[in-house]
């Protein structure tokens, strides 16, 4: 088999399991990923990469060649206008709502080594001591790359991370620096988040709705196809007037009639709509 008929032969195997599109313009991007896991899995070549996967693709291999596949880019309090426009949205239209104890249900959908999940847990307390309010709370992340979940249940970053998007004040009061020179997050707000293994591909269930979902940076790297389902499975976990937040280069145009645009401190957020009540 030819090199290029290789590239294609993963990207097909990623499509149907992640829904990630490799296409031809950018499988420079998916043979320097290949190179990573035949590097990692002490392979030369794509080619013995290749070689191994015709053996079955399954295990440990499996979930080396899903890990490296996505993209795990993050930092924390990135695109800051999102966090200003959750203040000004879901932070002061659901507290109010709450039951006695009720926790404010947030999910952070590829969530990657954690970043987004604790910049919202600092959003939430900052903005409850800001307006003399206990905000109750519990954030689920989930990520197909057990890799990254491992480093975002440590609660722990290097220097280099946590300069990457975090103030200095902010550093100083949630995070404590250990002997090793890294970071770790305050113990008290990590017990309102939790992370666990989740393919968005797979069936979506979980115990009750959420206030707010962020599917950041996944839709774009779908096909049409891809995107709709993906929404489909994500929508019925989402409580009616909860809000939805994507990455800066994805929209909903074409893809949903089931929520309806909000525009707040320069971010879009989308709030799902009933349509139950529609079409009553």
């Amino acid at each position: 088999m030819s090199h290029e008929e290789i590239l294609k032969y993963f990207a097909r195997y990623i499509m149907n399991e992640l829904g990630i599109v490799y296409a031809e313009h950018n499988s420079f991007q998916l043979q320097n990923r290949l190179e990573e896991i035949a590097k990692l899995s002490g392979l030369s070549t794509i080619e013995s990469l290749y070689e191994q996967a015709k053996g079955g693709i399954s295990g440990q291999f499996k979930q080396l060649l899903l890990d490296v596949a996505t993209n795990n880019e993050t930092s924390f309090f990135r695109d800051p206008k999102i966090f200003k426009a959750i203040e000004e949205t879901t932070l002061k239209t659901f507290p109010p709502l709450l039951k006695p104890n009720e926790p404010l249900r947030i999910w952070s959908a590829a969530s990657s080594t954690g970043q987004e999940a604790i910049s919202i847990a600092i959003t939430i307390t900052e903005f409850a001591k800001k307006t003399g309010k206990e905000i109750p709370f519990t954030i689920l992340g989930t990520d197909i790359s057990e890799r990254v979940l491992e480093r975002a249940s440590s609660g722990t970053y290097s220097q280099l991370e946590v300069q990457r998007g975090l103030a200095a004040p902010l550093l100083v009061k949630y995070f404590s620096k250990s002997v090793d020179d890294r970071w770790a997050f305050s113990a008290e707000l990590r017990k309102s988040i939790s992370f666990r293994k989740l393919n968005l591909k797979d069936p979506l269930v979980f115990a009750q709705q959420f206030h707010l979902v962020l599917c950041r940076n996944v839709l774009i790297y779908q096909n049409v196809e891809g995107k709709t389902d993906i929404l489909k499975r994500l929508t019925p976990n989402l409580m009616v007037g909860g809000h939805l937040i994507l990455g800066a280069g994805e929209s909903l145009l074409g893809l949903t009639n089931g929520y309806e645009q909000t525009n707040s401190e320069g971010a879009i957020l989308y709030t799902r709509k009933n349509l139950a009540a529609e079409a009553a």
